[in-house]
């Protein structure tokens, strides 16, 4: 028997591969969708980590094309304006292709501002290729027919074993002469070259979508694997992954906050800050705060918050005596809690560690602080006087909540009058009269007016009261003053005058007096200059509820975990909120994974995508029809209440 040469042997190895590819595929998806509800999302994402090839597109029998050749590239349909090209595999720098740089959309996204794909450039292991999935039996037995022993020539048998967790050896041996050879299926790392990297990579690829160790076994056990790393190597592994991702963070962190003062030109800063908890409710034993600058849009600092330890809990002795003082020096290296009160305190307390340490670890002063006023943090900040007694902090309104007030307070209105007659002996609601989606209007209207004229309070406290008074109008009194004036005005009868119409104008959606008069005090508290003071510049808090969202999809609110997991899931959601996805390229380096072109380009193309669709959603067009959308559902739904009446109430039937 002659020996195969190796280019040979690898040739004929992967013409058989695609038989068993798409059996493999098939069972990754099935794993995963039962360890995880949002799986397409996350196959994409658990084979971007695995570093894993496709090769899905052959015959599943032959391995081959039914043509025999290669397809035509197809053509690209998209916006022939705009430049376009592929991700290209060739050089570890990330090029911005892909991405439209000649013409700028009109309303630019916060993700094409943040993501820097041009300057980009990651980390490249140019000995590795990715990692591949093998069926043991196809692929030993197709080694045992075409291998033969390089010293007699004789015949091999191959034999597989389990070291720890998916790290495996992989021993050939002669039949003849017994010489054996032996090789892992993957690297160690670590000083002492112990630590599978499979077991690291797979470990780190389940946490960031949002699984733990029972879903890992989940998934090993629907792939047929072998079972995952015990308990305490996972726990290990997990602190690994957290020293990772925060080194990481920081610097990210750091690299924003530069950003943010170059961008104002000084060290005086304004933040939006904002505290999630683990859990729903007011029992949550986790809570995370965060600080994100008004103007980069990126994350600052954050700091996560933990009023229960479970190696605390572990303890069952007094609490007093020499064990366990002992005890306590021990474990008071790695005790988990670090809050000391109810959950709704945590953003209090958490904000101000954040603003006592700005000046020491940032460099920075936040002196004004946008909040969406749902808590008392303002307050327990300017209490701590984190830049001295003399350094007065100013608040800043978060537009969005402050929109939703004349929502609130308008329903609140509406309930307190109930059935009660106002002075014209009608209810405050009913048809032509205060409902649901006139409510919603009017919440709409404000918040417009605050945002379409953000650098003037008396702009902003006209355009407010031009809304009351445009609902108030009628033919035989209009007031419309206040409306903005010509052809282009949002308001028709000022269209109308300027067209010389205005006498066969007729008004359609006007409120009766007696409701008007009902809601003119929430007009006159929501326009009140004081207000509109804070709500210059128009801010808001949606970077910060969007890297709440992203925290929550690697932590799921739905399993229990301590706040080191939390930890994880904040630091891997703030490198992707600044960096993009492939910013979690320098997390797999400085945990010691190799990286190959596989992973750069699926990284970089989901960026891509992210921009796109960040652009898409900014334009004007695309968010008055999600408005309409939103306004739509929110009628049909109150349409179904009313005609179902009370369907569900706790304990109420």
């Amino acid at each position: 028997m002659s020996r195969i040469p190796t280019t040979q042997l690898f040739s004929s190895l992967f013409t058989i591969l695609p038989a068993f590819t798409n059996q493999v595929f098939l069972r990754i998806a099935t794993a995963l969708c039962f360890v995880h509800r949002h799986c397409a999302i996350y196959i994409g994402i658990f084979f971007l980590l695995i570093d894993s090839k496709g090769l899905f597109q052959m015959n599943p029998f032959t391995g081959k094309r039914k043509s025999g050749q290669r397809p035509k590239k197809r053509r690209f349909n998209g916006n022939q304006h705009c430049k376009s090209g592929n991700v290209s595999q060739e050089s570890s720098h990330v090029s911005p292709k892909g991405i439209s740089s000649t013409s700028e959309p009109v309303q630019t996204s916060a993700s094409r501002r943040k993501l820097d794909l041009k300057s980009s450039s990651v980390p490249f292991t140019s000995t590795f290729e990715g990692n591949i999935i093998f069926d043991k039996a196809l692929l030993f037995s197709f080694l045992e027919d075409n291998l033969c022993c390089k010293v007699c020539t004789g015949r091999v048998s191959i034999s597989h074993k389990r070291v720890a967790g998916l790290s495996s050896l992989m021993s050939i041996e002669c039949n003849a002469c017994k010489i054996q050879v032996s090789t892992r299926n993957s690297k160690l790392l670590g000083p002492k070259k112990n630590i599978p990297e499979i077991n690291r990579r797979i470990s780190y690829a389940m946490r960031s979508v949002g699984q733990g160790l029972e879903g890992m076994k989940t998934f090993c056990g629907i792939m047929d694997l072998y079972p995952p790393v015990s308990q305490n190597s996972y726990e290990l592994i997990c602190r690994r992954v957290n020293a990772a991702s925060k080194n990481v963070a920081i610097q990210s962190m750091k690299k924003a906050v530069d950003e943010e003062v170059v961008a104002v030109n000084s060290t005086d800063i304004t933040v939006s800050g904002d505290g999630t908890w683990k859990t729903r409710g007011h029992t949550s034993q986790i809570g995370v705060c965060t600080v994100i600058g008004a103007d980069t849009g990126k994350v600052i600092d954050v700091e996560v918050l933990s009023k229960a330890c479970k190696g605390c809990s572990r303890w069952k002795g007094p609490r007093v005596g020499s064990a366990f003082k002992k005890w306590h020096a021990r474990h008071s290296q790695v005790c988990t809690k670090n809050h000391i009160g109810s959950s709704g305190k945590m953003e209090g307390d958490g904000m101000v560690k954040l603003f006592q340490r700005s000046e020491s670890e940032r460099g920075v002063r936040y002196l004004n602080y946008i909040g969406d006023g749902d808590s008392s943090t303002f307050l327990s900040i300017s209490a701590c006087h984190p830049y001295g007694e003399n350094v007065p902090l100013s608040k800043v309104e978060c537009v969005g909540h402050v929109q939703k007030r004349m929502g609130s307070r308008l329903r609140k209105l509406k309930k307190k009058y109930g059935s009660k007659k106002l002075y014209d002996n009608k209810t405050i609601s009913g048809k032509g009269r205060l409902t649901d989606n006139i409510i919603d209007q009017l919440s709409v209207f404000y918040g417009n007016a605050i945002r379409q004229h953000s650098n003037s309070v008396k702009d902003m406290r006209n355009a407010a009261w031009a809304i009351y008074f445009h609902m108030r109008s009628t033919d035989n009194e209009p007031l419309h003053s206040f409306c903005p004036a010509g052809e282009t005005s949002w308001c028709k009868y000022n269209q109308a005058v300027s067209k010389g119409t205005a006498e066969t104008f007729h008004h359609k959606n006007s409120l009766p007096p007696a409701v008007m008069d009902a809601i003119k005090p929430i007009f006159n508290s929501l326009s009140h200059p004081e207000l509109l003071n804070r709500c210059l510049g128009a801010y808001t808090q949606n970077p910060n509820e969007s890297l709440n969202s992203v925290i929550w999809q690697i932590c799921p609110k739905i399993s229990g975990s301590g706040r080191r997991i939390a930890e994880i899931a904040v630091y891997e959601s703030v490198v992707r909120f600044n960096e993009g996805r492939l910013g979690r390229l320098d997390i797999m380096k400085e945990l010691e994974l190799c990286i190959s072109n596989n992973a750069i380009s699926s990284h970089k193309k989901a960026d891509i995508r992210r921009i796109k669709q960040g652009d898409r959603r900014a334009q004007q067009n695309t968010i008055e029809k999600r408005r309409e959308r939103r306004r739509a559902k929110a009628l049909v739904d109150s349409k179904l209440s009313k005609k179902e009446r009370l369907t569900y109430e706790a304990g109420g039937f």
